[in-house]
This record gives structure tokens, C-alpha cells and sequence, in this order.
């Protein structure tokens, strides 16, 4: 790759963007398991393969720049061993990472999180975001409509939803919730429903409304799309 294209977008580098075959996917996840790197022998061993053939997929995977090659010197004469180590990023440690930032950005606004200014200024934030994402046309005519992408959305955005009806989706699991299970702050999930607010409006031209249902001790969050038979232009879409 050109040098003047870096620093490069890091999704560039995740598998699914990199088109790797079964084997290969086998290779890098076994190199993987290797923090500082391997030899080919020491791949070819843990997949019980030849020397070469594990060589040859190895070498495949640098031309994808899924892994990169180094020398290390050799212990006595003789030619530097050849060390493969991945370049592809660790997906659980990026959300780790960014889960941290976003709640550190959240602690600083803690103040005024919970009350109704900090959750408008938390859809407000949705709302941006939702235009960051880019313009598109009204393609949503009805809530089932919505409802389809929107549960495709969800789930690309790690909230595994589920039918409950034909109007509305449970979300079983959420970026936010840490491994110990904390739940996020109500600023969170007034982001998420800015978000979602809006991006519904405009991909329904405001045809369609959305109401995110939050979590309670005894039920998980859901969202629920309904027609807006009484919504008037220039409603939240079009701000």
C-alpha cells in the first residue's frame, strides 16, 4: 500500500473487510493467539499442516496486509527466522477501549444527566449523530418498513434485537453493558434514542414514529414503531 495513504481507516483492516478465505481466517486466528508473533513452524504445528503450506498462507495474508513480517536474529549462523505477527485489530478491545472514552465523556456531564436538560442535551447529541451518518431519501413507507432495517441496524450495532410483536423488537443485549453488568448511564440511552428518533423520521419522512422504551428491573429495553398518522411537516426530521 501507497505510504501516503497512512494513517488509514482501522476498519480496513478487520477480516470482514479483508475477504479472507476459511483457511486463511484459521491461519490469522491461530497467529492471533500469538501477541509478539510466530514462525511458520510454530503455525504449521497448531494447525497440524506442513511448514510450507502454512508459509504459503502466511505469506497470502501479508499481500492482504492482514500480517506483517519481521526478521529475528538467529541464534547462531544461519539465516533470521521469519516472524508473522497480525496487523488486524483486536474487535473486543476497540469496544473496551471506546465503551471507557464514551463513559468518561458521560462522567463529565454526570451533573446534569439525569435531569431533563442532560437528556435533551443527550438527544440532541442522537440527533447529530443521526446526521452524521449521512443524508438519505424517505424509503420507509409504513412501520414495518422501518421495522425491518431497523432490527438489521440493531443488530450491526451489537443490540441482538428480538420480535416481540409486529411492531416492536426487544434488545437482548447492549454495547454499553460492561462484562461485570453495569448498566449505562440514562445519557446513553438518550443518545441511542436520538438517534434512532431521528434516523427513523428521515428514512420515513416522517411516516413513522419511534419510541425507545428503556430498561427496567424486570424488563429489557425495546423499540416500538407505530404509524404517525397525527405527525405535520417540519416535525423532527426536518430540523
Amino acid at each position: 500500500m501507497d505510504k501516503g495513504t497512512y494513517p488509514r481507516p482501522a476498519t480496513a483492516l478487520y477480516p470482514e473487510m479483508l475477504k479472507l478465505s476459511p483457511k486463511q481466517t484459521e491461519v490469522l486466528a491461530t497467529l492471533q493467539k500469538y501477541p509478539r508473533g510466530a514462525r511458520a513452524a510454530e503455525i504449521a504445528e497448531d494447525l497440524g499442516m506442513h511448514v510450507n503450506t502454512a508459509r504459503g498462507h502466511l505469506d497470502e495474508l501479508v499481500a492482504k496486509d492482514a500480517v506483517k513480517v519481521t526478521s529475528s536474529p538467529a541464534a547462531g549462523r544461519g539465516r533470521p527466522s521469519l516472524i508473522f505477527q497480525v496487523r488486524v485489530p483486536d474487535n473486543c478491545a476497540i469496544t473496551e477501549e471506546y465503551i471507557a472514552l464514551i463513559n468518561a465523556l458521560v462522567d463529565m456531564l454526570k451533573d446534569s444527566a439525569d435531569s431533563s436538560d442532560g437528556l435533551e442535551l443527550a438527544n440532541r447529541i442522537g440527533i447529530q449523530w443521526a446526521k452524521k451518518l449521512g443524508e438519505a431519501r424517505p424509503r420507509w413507507a409504513t412501520p414495518a418498513d422501518a421495522l425491518a432495517e431497523l432490527s438489521q441496524r440493531l443488530r450491526d450495532m451489537g443490540f441482538d434485537p428480538h420480535m416481540r410483536d409486529s411492531a416492536e423488537v426487544e434488545l437482548h443485549a447492549c454495547p454499553f453493558v460492561t462484562a461485570s453488568g453495569k448498566r449505562p448511564e440514562p445519557f446513553i440511552c438518550a443518545v441511542h434514542e436520538g438517534l434512532l428518533k431521528e434516523r427513523t423520521a428521515r428514512l420515513s419522512g416522517n411516516a413513522v414514529r419511534l419510541e425507545l422504551k428503556r430498561f427496567t428491573p424486570t424488563e429489557t429495553c425495546s423499540v416500538k414503531v407505530t404509524a404517525a398518522e397525527n405527525e405535520t411537516p417540519g416535525g423532527q426530521g426536518a430540523r
